[in-house]
């Protein structure tokens, strides 16, 4: 090397003190070794800046292949090879990483050039290796329930701002099907191996310890998430009467010790519909007018709606006044929404104290031309964790959000009937800008906008955690610990319909008629609601953890109770004489003008909860857990209930003798057997309820009158949930990982009522809504079992590559044992002994072609040519309500799967999700005919006379009440909505650290992400995942995102 190409500037100090010490020194031998010094140093600290560094990594003494190695912070990495070797360069002071799937990483300080051995201690032996559990921690060697474990750093790498939407095919055990795209209500809902129960599915949802926390899952920010559990088995019997449905236990991120911290991610997306129908156009549609008209008259022909010359007009656009070619889906929806989440967290702190602190902020558009529909969102977190001395510890977690939302006085479901059912052969406007009629005075082009007033939805969440521990002096292992939180929610809403004017033209006069639509009575109309919710826990544990030897003991008892209070207002206003004072109290003066209400209740939980957990040796596996629950839900004498659960494993590669099985580096069978409980129920229903109805006015005085609405059953219970679970767990050839579960329950003492066995004569009906009367009953039995499987395989390439792959998959089926069904019920259109969700429709066989088939086949009165052939199903020559038969499966899938993908490779990195479903059926009749536009895919292949062969059903003046629709719901309509869908794909690069210190940047990724990319369906119309019956709902979305993380 030549100095003359070195450059290097000492500290100005440090440099006066050396050359001073260089030219005071009176030694003729320092002065050189002086000399020598500065002229070398230079070349020495730059030849350390990387220099190559060799090791080898081993496991219980032998060499292990496959290990990723890298430089913390850079792209300069490696892989050992088939002797656990490893070269890479690197300086004193650089950080390196080891990452293996089936070992605990490690991260290494380079702290001399000396050669390196790296001993990494195996996943199912690493007693540091936890999880979390319900109410605390445990090893992953000494699980025995059936749990999934989800990473916050996996969760941030879909683009959906809903927490809920980044799970689906993730793991086994668990659907997520999102319903909806609509910002703000673009939630999934959640089920655990499936539908259970014919009650309430939903799951429980705990967040940093705290059951059923007021703000739950969906909208928290992802970037907070340090873990997310789910709990399938009878392990979550330690939530005991909320548990039966599965729990969730989420945990936010917590402060480390170090200097603070900076992070901040951003993200921008780009939000398509997955799928949208595609409509007739006018020209079809006159065609299909002229058809339903020959069908009632076919001695009028097959012009008697529109001429020829007319449906030409239609089609070649001659005439746009009066023959117009609307495609309604263009004139009122976007080609593309905006949406973009930031985040800023700091994290850092002291040996003794620790914070983590964020705020974040998310903004989504809706999808109108023109339209309000939006949703930002903004949050805080403040994780302070403390060491007060060293035996007492506190943490103060506060968290907390503002969600605005906005909508169109027009709801989403509204808007999209608009937009199906507009004929296009309506203008949505005229040639002289002004709005149209729409379809029956419904116009989406101005539904989607606040011409006709907006409906605002503010909600504020509050969630603030005090916890504390203790360890107790003189008593190894033993330690008290507790939490007190707080949760508030402030709901409102604010929604003020405003008049306005849409316009018809008669062509005859040449002039447009006026029609006011919106409002109340041709005047402006407010309505307002608010909701405030509380919840108070409280929970104070006593635990005991020790080794004994070969025997591990971790026990704990608690009490834990809680309160939930609900208040709620509302009040409307008509008549307001002017748009410009949208307050309640600018709004009519008559007593009909004006219309209120309220309720308020809460609701106590108490509960007793113990868990002892056994091991010896890690190999034998034993625990036990129980907790008494009471809730105000149940009356006086039926408050409490008892949850107990056992579980047990064995790690069978621990034994001596399965030594020699060497492929196989970790087996343990398992099994769970316990009770949980479902109190998601109606409140009060041990008392006779009363609604106030049927109001009558005299004078200006109102008068009230009172009815009843819901029998009492003063011996209601718990419903209950008898589960069991037989799993196995395996590693083997180093790279795989293998888990296998068996489950089984049994649900009873479901609440139902038995409306269906109690004729209406008896006169036990509701007078004033379609719930039923009767009160309800511990009656209902649900059972229901299946499987899960996942399949991993990890490894690493000597050329720095490291990649993986995972599949899962899921088969949950429910049968209903009892439920209340009409005694003259037939056996094959009973539900009884049947899927829950199952449906009662008519099977079609064919479409009546010829007048030969009309005539030698059963059908219903006024069959036509072109209507469907229901089968005769129980052969008596006639087509009856007696042939409808159920459905095998419902709108809920039965087999649900996934694969995960991942990859890294020098900075790069890569992941992907795809999830699946099948066994599943949505039924969707369009709203279509003389009330209505078609979809191109009946109107395309639909039976005319002059297409005798087409695949749909003739057209007919309305579906919902047409002899092939709605008058007889028939299967002709249900769709196998199974479906193979890429959730999700993510490509990063990690920018050299190098190149980012003298910017003073300590880390920089960049990367783009998609959900919903595409999917593989047989579902042609709609989105697989929509649950409308009618097809009418906001589309779910097509997410394409770019995005940065910083750090400083």
């Amino acid at each position: 090397m030549k100095l003359s190409n070195v450059h290097f500037r000492p500290p100005e100090a440090s440099g006066r003190v050396l050359l001073g010490t260089f030219i005071n020194t009176k030694h003729p031998r320092m002065k050189k070794f002086l000399l020598l010094m500065i002229l070398f140093l230079p070349a020495a600290l730059l030849h350390a800046q990387q220099q190559p560094i060799t090791g080898k990594v081993i496991s219980e003494g032998a060499p292990v292949p496959g290990v990723a190695v890298r430089v913390k912070h850079t792209n300069r990495g490696a892989a050992t090879d088939n002797n656990g070797q490893f070269s890479l360069s690197a300086s004193v002071g650089d950080t390196l990483v080891f990452s293996h799937l089936s070992y605990t990483a490690q991260e290494v300080p380079v702290k001399d050039l000396s050669s390196l051995t790296i001993t990494m201690a195996s996943l199912s032996q690493n007693v540091n290796e936890v999880v979390v559990v319900g109410y605390g921690s445990q090893k992953k060697a000494t699980l025995t329930g059936s749990l999934s474990v989800l990473k916050g750093a996996d969760i941030v790498k879909s683009p959906q701002p809903n927490v809920s939407n980044s799970l689906s095919g993730r793991f086994s055990g668990l659907i997520a099907n999102n319903r909806s795209g609509e910002p703000g209500y673009d939630g999934s809902n959640i089920y655990i191996r499936g539908l259970a129960t014919t009650g309430n599915n939903d799951v429980l949802v705990v967040v940093d310890g705290v059951p059923g926390q007021i703000g739950g899952l969906q909208r928290l920010d992802p970037n907070d998430i340090e873990s997310m559990t789910v709990l399938k088995d009878a392990s979550a019997a330690v939530y005991g009467s909320r548990a039966a449905n599965g729990v969730i236990l989420i945990t936010t991120k917590r402060g480390k010790t170090g200097k603070p911290a900076i992070s901040y991610s951003f993200n921008q997306g780009f939000s398509f519909p997955t799928r949208l129908p595609k409509m007739a156009d006018a020209a079809t549609y006159a065609t299909l007018m002229n058809e339903i008209q020959y069908y009632t008259n076919p001695s009028g022909g097959l012009n008697q709606f529109y001429t020829e010359e007319q449906v030409q007009k239609f089609r070649d656009g001659s005439d746009p006044l009066n023959y117009p070619n609307t495609d309604w889906q263009k004139e009122t929806l976007r080609s593309m929404a905006l949406q973009h989440q930031h985040s800023l967290s700091v994290n850092g702190g002291s040996e003794n104290v620790r914070y983590y602190v964020s705020l974040g902020m998310t903004g989504q558009e809706g999808l109108y031309r023109n339209g309000v529909t939006q949703y930002n969102q903004y949050n805080f977190r403040s994780n302070i964790d403390a060491n007060v001395t060293k035996r007492l510890k506190v943490g103060l977690y506060l968290s907390g959000r503002q969600e605005d939302r906005i909508f169109p006085q027009t709801g989403a479901g509204d808007i999209f009937r608009s937009i199906y059912r507009a004929y296009p052969t309506v203008a949505a406007r005229y040639p002289n800008g002004l709005p149209t009629t729409g379809i029956e005075n419904n116009n989406p082009v101005m539904q989607v906008t606040d011409i006709g007033g907006t409906n605002k939805n503010p909600t504020q969440v509050f969630n603030g955690i005090l916890k504390g521990a203790y360890d107790i002096p003189g008593v190894e292992g033993l330690f008290l610990d507790g939490f007190f939180s707080v949760d508030k929610s402030w709901s409102s809403s604010k929604s003020f319909s405003k008049p306005y004017i849409v316009y018809s033209y008669n062509a005859s006069a040449d002039a447009y008629n006026q029609t006011v639509v919106g409002g109340s009575n041709g005047l402006a109309s407010l309505t307002q609601n608010q909701l405030n919710q509380s919840l108070v826990t409280s929970n104070i544990k006593l635990n005991f953890n020790r080794q004994f030897g070969d025997h591990h003991v971790d026990a704990f008892v608690a009490y834990e109770q809680s309160k939930t209070t609900l208040d709620s207002l509302a009040a409307s206003r008509l008549n307001f004489p002017s748009t410009q004072t949208p307050e309640l109290s600018q709004g009519g003066s008559a007593a009909t003008d004006k219309n209120n209400g309220g309720k308020s209740y809460n609701f106590t939980r108490k509960s007793y909860i113990g868990r002892l957990a056994y091991n010896y040796r890690e190999k034998y596996l034993l625990e036990a857990q129980a907790r008494v629950d009471g809730s105000s839900t149940f009356p006086p004498g039926n408050q409490y209930g008892f949850f107990p659960s056992v579980s047990a494993g064995w790690r069978v590669s621990q034994e001596d003798w399965f030594k020699p099985v060497s492929f196989i580096n970790d087996l343990k069978l398992r099994g769970s057997y316990g009770t949980l409980g479902n109190d998601n129920v109606g409140l009060f229903q041990y008392f006779d309820n009363y609604s106030f109805y049927n109001q009558y006015v005299v004078g200006t005085d109102i008068h009230p009158g009172i009815d009843i609405t819901k029998l009492a059953n003063p011996n209601i219970t718990w419903e209950t949930a008898k589960k069991l679970d037989l799993g196995i767990n395996a590693q083997f050839l180093q790279h795989f990982s293998l888990e296998f579960i068996y489950f089984q329950q049994k649900r009873s003492n479901i609440l139902t009522q038995r409306n269906a066995s109690i004729p209406q004569v008896s006169g036990i009906v509701n007078p004033n809504g379609s719930d039923p009367l009767v009160p309800s009953e511990n009656i209902g039995k649900v059972n229901s079992n299946g499987i899960e499987a996942t399949l991993g395989y990890d490894n690493s390439t000597p050329g720095g590559l490291h990649y993986r792959v995972s599949g899962n998959f899921t088969y949950a089926k429910s049968k209903i044992i009892f439920i209340d069904e009409a005694a003259g019920a037939l056996d094959y259109q009973r539900q009884t002994g049947r899927p829950l969700n199952t449906d009662l429709l008519y099977n079609v066989i064919g479409i009546f072609r010829t007048q030969e088939d009309l005539d030698n086949y059963p059908h219903l009165a006024g069959a036509q040519l072109g209507d469907l052939i229901y089968e005769d199903y129980n052969g008596d020559k006639q087509i009856t309500a007696d042939d409808q038969v159920r459905t095998k499966y419902g709108n809920i899938p039965e087999i649900t799967y996934g694969v995960v993908l991942g990859a890294d490779y020098k900075g790069f990195d890569f992941s992907a999700v795809l999830a699946g479903q099948t066994r599943v059926s949505q039924y969707v009749l369009p709203e279509s005919g003389t009330v209505g536009n078609f979809y191109s895919s009946w109107a395309d292949n639909r039976w005319s006379p002059t297409n005798p062969n087409g695949t749909y059903p003739r057209a007919d003046n309305r579906a919902s009440a047409s002899i092939n629709g709605g008058l007889y719901r028939n299967n002709f309509w249900l769709n196998n909505a199974s479906f193979l869908r890429l959730k999700n794909i993510e490509l990063g690069y990690t920018i050299n650290a190098d190149l980012l210190n003298r910017i003073k940047i300590a880390g920089l990724r960049v990367y783009v992400n998609a959900f919903n990319l595409f999917t593989i369906t047989q579902v042609k119309d709609y989105d697989p995942e929509g649950s409308s019956s009618s097809g009418q709902f906001y589309p779910q979305q097509r997410i394409v995102n770019i995005g940065a993380n910083v750090k400083f």
